[in-house]
């Protein structure tokens, strides 16, 4: 059995209030700057940037807040996992942004990258965006069940 009595974030009043701005702070680079590329693809936001103009000026910075997100994210996992897993809403905010990370870092960059029918476009723009927001809601979900 795993102690949780024994893990920082459980022993220090502080630091589970931070680790949780921090994963906050991420998920919203991260996932916000993915979709600032989605809304491009779209047809709306900023001028007349491309979306894989776009991309290529955000993708450091949104890996950055992805890696910052996950590792926060398990950290606060680690607090107590038993409880963690053993709730559906997480099970499926794990696999959905399983699922999400492997989405944008294959079809939805091709797509971004590519030349590709409007439709067919926006059709991964709508998809990357469902996943997204559905796997943030997933986990506010959670919090308050």
């Amino acid at each position: 059995m795993y102690d949780t009595s024994t893990n920082f974030l459980n022993v220090h009043e502080w630091a589970y209030g931070v680790t949780e701005i921090v994963h906050i702070l991420s998920l919203a680079v991260g996932v916000g700057l993915i979709a600032l590329v989605d809304l491009r693809l779209l047809g709306f936001g900023i001028g007349r940037a491309s979306a894989e103009r776009l991309w290529r000026a955000t993708a450091v910075v949104s890996l950055m807040g992805l890696v910052l997100s996950v590792t926060t994210g398990l950290m606060i996992f680690s607090t107590d996992p038993v409880r963690y897993f053993g709730h559906p809403t997480m099970r499926f905010k794990l696999v959905l942004v399983l699922l999400a990370l492997a989405f944008n870092y294959t079809v939805h960059n091709r797509v971004v990258c590519g030349h590709y029918p409007r439709k067919a476009c926006g059709s991964v723009a709508v998809l990357s965006l469902m996943m997204w927001v559905t796997a943030v809601f997933s986990g506010i979900f959670y919090s308050f069940t």
